[in-house]
């Protein structure tokens, strides 16, 4: 049974995203980011002064993460770099080199053992050339899975043992067996979503084991239970939801990205903060992410 989520609107931040993605909590610095991949710029909110940054980026970056050392990590569009907390200069860690010309990484989490897992997509959206990398624990990225079209999520399970990945052209969100090497099996189609409902990007887990779930051209975040029930749904006043996150030191609200991109002038004067970030209160709370372990 679908209803409507009770949760209080605190904070719209008019970011202007073109593509809005990747929102992080990153509990060493106190502050939330989230990228605008088209864009090419980070943004950084400090959650004690309140104060947004934004840093402009030589490439699409696609997500943030901490490591166990409180740095930053980032995935840009042919590559993985350790990002400088002060300048936001990078240097590179990884080069993915085995990806056709016209694809990019895409969106990242991590496992509650500290594994990195992010995908990459074809920026045309056309061909099913990405794939699902994995990295830590002293290993380079490596391929896991493939054949996506827009590779989204992933998302873990409050008990470690689910990996969640989704392809967006799909609208299919898929659930691994995840063991604690990293290692998925067990593959299989979890939520599919309906044309109504759009279509599943970014994901999270709340401290319910509940599944949250962007929706792109679906104005809202929806929120299934862990046998894969739709039981709630978070309206938002944008047509194109990209990214959802736990934020804050009590993990009591959630942060969610939007994007303006393809947009057309009537519709972005029905819902102007398009391309923002929304902050909310939901009454459920969060999960800290587990800092990457190079």
């Amino acid at each position: 049974m679908k209803f409507m989520l009770d949760a209080t609107l605190k904070i719209i931040i008019s970011s202007q995203c073109q593509l809005g993605e990747g929102v992080y909590f990153a509990k060493a610095h106190n502050c939330v980011f989230w990228v605008d991949i088209l864009g090419q710029r980070l943004f950084r909110l400090h959650c004690q002064s309140m104060r947004v940054s934004q840093f402009a980026m030589p490439e699409p970056i696609c997500w943030v993460m901490e490591t166990e050392q409180g740095e930053l990590v980032a995935g840009f569009a042919k590559g993985i770099y350790k990002l400088n907390s002060e300048d936001f200069s990078r240097e590179l860690l990884y080069s993915i080199d085995n990806e056709p010309q016209q694809n990019r990484l895409n969106d990242g989490k991590t496992s509650r053992q500290g594994f990195g897992f992010f995908g990459s997509m074809d920026s045309q959206e056309q061909a099913p050339s990405g794939k699902l990398y994995r990295v830590g624990h002293g290993k380079a990225p490596e391929v896991v899975d493939q054949h996506y079209t827009i590779s989204n999520g992933p998302a873990v399970s409050k008990c470690g043992q689910f990996l969640y990945s989704t392809d967006s052209e799909k609208q299919t969100i898929y659930r691994f067996s995840l063991s604690a090497q990293g290692e998925l099996s067990n593959k299989h189609a979890f939520i599919r979503f309906t044309d109504s409902m759009g279509y599943p990007d970014g994901m999270t887990v709340d401290n319910d084991d509940h599944l949250w779930v962007a929706a792109w051209n679906g104005y809202g975040v929806y929120r299934f239970s862990p046998s894969g029930e739709q039981v709630q749904f978070l309206r938002i006043p944008a047509p194109r939801v990209t990214s959802v996150a736990f934020v804050g030191e009590a993990l009591e609200h959630v942060a969610i990205t939007t994007a303006a991109v393809g947009l057309d002038e009537s519709v972005l004067a029905d819902y102007p903060h398009s391309g923002g970030v929304f902050i909310l209160k939901p009454g459920v709370k969060g999960i800290a992410e587990t800092p990457l372990k190079l």
